[in-house]
Order: structure tokens, then sequence, then C-alpha cells
């Protein structure tokens, strides 16, 4: 038996995200430990017991004391100070697997499992996960270890259970400001489909969906609520980062982001999973193609499409992937409150550009695969559907059901401050950089201010004049509007074709 100390805690009121404990110098040399070691803390009150990484210290706690971060006091269940028993324990067994794919060894079932049990129990390190996820970034995942991904990530997790024949799912791999899905959830439960929509909130572009939706109702819905509102009207478009939905990949999502990594094979079985979760049966993917997204190629595309669709097999999830045009911009909008906007005039009917185009190819896409119309013929009645007010009026019922008191565009605040970005010659628009646009739009102040972003006022291909208008910059804070203006100027995302080609003498 491992030796055990009772130690009186001192509360530490930080939330480190991770389980995380402090003891003194002394005392760790007493027990044997390490930075970054693990203990097992014991509540003997409640019998609660948990394994936390240590850290070390001089000066923060007493030799008698272990310090104890918010995350921690919450997991033992503990209100007041009271003494736990601290005892030593070994590296967790999938630090060895871990190891083993660094190495660019494939992993099996159980060992894919185990280390996913230990993500989302927080018995591994930042350090250890980051390892993991580098380690799939450079090595990546075969076939056999994404479906073994995709349960382990189900397994950790809740399950929405509807009791629908045809619930549906759509997602995009992203990389592209416009919000479909805001356009296809509508005009697919107006026509008797289930589609219980969890979406994400941005972390790296200017508006996620869930940012978008949350300027028009609360999103935050536990899966009781989600269940009971989808089947009374069919639909939802919720946040999914609360839910517990495989609560492994929203962890490993957060290593991922700090570095930009996006593993193609964790992110088939991020994907996935999620899908599985919510008891979806048919989907449908779309993987934008183009210079500012993730997929740059349509060779990359066709090998990763190919790869949802083996995993989708396995999963019993009828599937298909849409590789789509993403080198021209979703409509002009860039942040939560005008992308929100945007996408409810367009089912108002005051626009149809190549955001609504592409809303009415997935929806129609998922309508063929359920049968809801004959193959070729889903495009047309997604078309319809949107063009009659039916999806306008189904969008007003999700979004009174959600809590939700913004039913029109024109009822969507905008910032009340704005910069003109102003063209300084004439000339014709030759490229729109996206991905700068969309950084633009974070400077000043997306996603956090809802209402800051860009909104695109050209296209490729317009000839322009001296002084006319390229994009509006939105938000709150003057200073930001400021800074995102000063890097407009500097990094110019607009580039005119020049006139003169070559001049010979």
């Amino acid at each position: 038996m491992n030796y055990s100390k009772k130690m009186k805690t001192k509360f530490i009121d930080i939330e480190a995200g991770s389980l995380i404990s402090i003891i003194h110098e002394k005392t760790a040399k007493e027990l044997g430990l390490f930075h970054l070691e693990r203990v097992e803390l014991f509540n003997p009150k409640n019998k609660k017991k948990i394994v936390t990484v240590i850290d070390t210290t001089d000066s923060m706690v007493k030799e008698k004391e272990i310090g104890l971060f918010k995350d921690v006091k919450k997991a033992l269940g503990l209100r007041k100070k009271t003494e736990i028993i601290v005892t030593p324990v070994s590296v967790p067994e999938s630090v060895k697997y871990i190891k083993k794919k660094m190495d660019g060894n494939s992993l099996n079932e159980k060992e894919i499992k185990k280390i996913v049990e230990d993500i989302t129990n927080n018995s591994l390190s930042q350090i250890e996960a980051s390892a993991f996820v580098s380690a799939v970034y450079i090595h990546g995942f075969d076939s056999e270890e994404t479906i073994a991904m995709t349960n382990a990530l189900v397994a950790g997790g809740k399950k929405l259970n509807l009791k629908k024949k045809f619930v549906v799912d759509k997602h995009s791999i992203g990389g592209i400001n416009g919000r479909a899905t805001m356009i296809v959830v509508p005009i697919i439960t107006s026509n008797g489909l289930f589609m219980p929509k969890t979406s994400s909130k941005s972390i790296t572009s200017a508006a996620g969906t869930a940012d978008a939706m949350e300027v028009l109702a609360p999103v935050e819905l536990s899966i009781n609520k989600i269940k009971s509102i989808t089947e009374k009207i069919g639909g939802v478009i919720a946040w999914g980062g609360g839910l517990n939905l495989a609560p492994g990949d929203d962890k490993i999502i957060t290593i991922e982001h700090p570095l930009n990594l996006d593993p193609q094979g964790q992110v088939i079985a991020s994907v996935m999973a999620k899908k599985v979760s919510v008891g979806a049966k048919f989907l449908v993917i779309d993987i934008p193609v183009g210079l500012y997204t993730k997929v740059k190629t349509k060779e990359t595309g066709e090998t990763m499409a190919k790869k949802f669709l083996e995993v989708s097999k396995k999963m019993g999830i009828k599937t298909e992937v849409l590789l789509t045009d993403a080198t021209k911009a979703n409509g002009p909008a860039f942040g939560a409150a005008l992308e929100a906007k945007y996408a409810m005039e367009i089912l108002e009917g005051k626009v149809y550009d190549n955001l609504a185009e592409k809303s009415c190819q997935l929806a129609g896409a998922l309508f063929e695969l359920t049968g809801k119309s004959k193959k070729g013929k889903g495009y047309e009645k997604a078309r319809k559907t949107l063009e009659s007010g039916k999806a306008l009026e189904k969008m007003k019922e999700i979004i009174k059901a959600q809590g939700g008191k913004t039913f029109s565009s024109e009822k969507i605040k905008l910032s009340s401050k704005k910069i003109e970005v102003k063209s300084e010659k004439k000339g014709k628009i030759e490229r729109i950089d996206l991905k700068e646009l969309k950084e633009i739009a974070r400077t000043a102040g997306a996603p956090t201010d809802k209402k800051a972003g860009l909104l695109l006022k050209v296209e490729e291909d317009d000839e322009i004049r001296k002084g006319q208008i390229l994009f509006e910059i939105h938000g709150e804070n003057s200073r930001k509007l400021e800074i995102a203006k000063e890097r407009a100027i500097q990094n110019s995302p607009i580039k005119l074709g020049e006139v003169l080609i070559e001049k010979i003498s």
C-alpha cells in the first residue's frame, strides 16, 4: 500500500479547467512526489474519490495543507474546509498508449477508449493530453482508429433519444462565414423532418452558428428542453457545449485550438460522435473547399469525404458529403449580429445569393436521403419551401420555442459605431482575402461582442471607383474599431488588378 497522509484543505478561488491540487515542497518530498505527478484525494465524509495532478510550492500552502482549485473542490463535494486523505498514485496506463501513438504506431479500440476515458475524467495532465493530440496530428488515424475514437467519444457522454424515424443532421467542417444552418434547419423542419441541431460557439472565426442564433434566442438549452422542443415543432438550433454529448471531444477540442490543430481523423470522429449522440439517422456533411479554409483542394476534400462515408456506414447513419465552393464569401456578413440579420433576410425573401443557394443544396440533399423527394428533386423542394415563406414561419416557431423575442431582420440591433473602409484607387477587384476579413472582424471584437464584425460591400470582379466603400467594420469598442481599421489598411484584404500589365519601350 502507498503511504497516505491526512491533510487540511485550503480553497483556491480559481477554476483551472482540469483537476490540479497544490502541496508544499516538503510534503511532496515526504510523499515521494515530483511536480506534475498524481495523488488520489479521498473525502471520508461523502466517500468521494478523485485523482489530481499536483503542483508544488513553498509559499501558497503550509506543510499540512493541500490547495484545491474550484474544479477539485466541486468534484470532491466540499463546501467547507475539512481533512482529506492524500495518497500518491501511479501514472495512468493510457500514458503508455500515448507514447505508442507518438512512435507512429496504430492504437486498438481498448487503448483509444482508455485514453478518452482518462481525458474525460481529467486523469491526464495537460501535457499528456496535448502529447496525444500532437501525435494524432503528426501520424493521423487509420479507419479502424477513427471508428474506435468515434465509439469512445459516444460512450463517454449522454444521448438524445428521440422517438422519431426521420432524425436528420447537417454539419460543416467550417472555415468560412455565413450561417447556412440557420436557413437549412427551418427548411427541413417545415417539411416534417426532425433536426435537433447542436452547434458550436466560435473560437477562431468571427461567429459560430450558436453565436449568431443567440442574437435571436437563447441557445443554452438542456437536453430535456431540446428533446421536448424538437418533438413538438421539429427542431432547435442550440449550443452543444454544455450538453455533455461526447464530453471527451469537447476537452480534446480545447487542446487543439491554441495551436490550430485539426487532425483529419479526429475531426471525423468528433463530428460523427456528436451525430450519433443526437440520434441522427440521415446526415449531410458540407466540406467547404478553398484557399482560406481547412480543406484547400478538391482532392483533399474527396479523400476526407470517403473517410466520412466509411465511418458513417459503421455508425448506421445514411450520409452524403457535399464539396462546396469556398473561394467566395458566403454572403457579405462576418460577425454574430450581422450574420444573423443576413440569414433572416434570406428567410424573409429579401436576398437570394450563394449562401441561399448553398443552403437549398444542403437541404435538398437531406430531402433526397430521407425519401422526402425523388433523386434530383430535393433542391427544387428546398427552394420552393424557402420562397413560399414556410421556412420563415418555422424559424419564428423555433425562436419562440427557445425563448427568443427577435422575429425579423429589422429587429436585430446592430452596433451604433462603424467605420467605412474605402478604395484609394479605381480598378477591378481581383481577389478578396476571406481569412483576413475574418481577422479584421475579430480585431473589432467578434465573436465576444455580438455586434462587432464586418460587412462586405463589394464582390470579386466588381469595377471599383476611387473612394467607393469596400466594407464596413462594426463594433461597440471605439479603440478596437480603430485597431481593426489600421489592420485593414495595412493588410489590404481586397486586391485590385492593375490595368497596366507591362510597359515596353
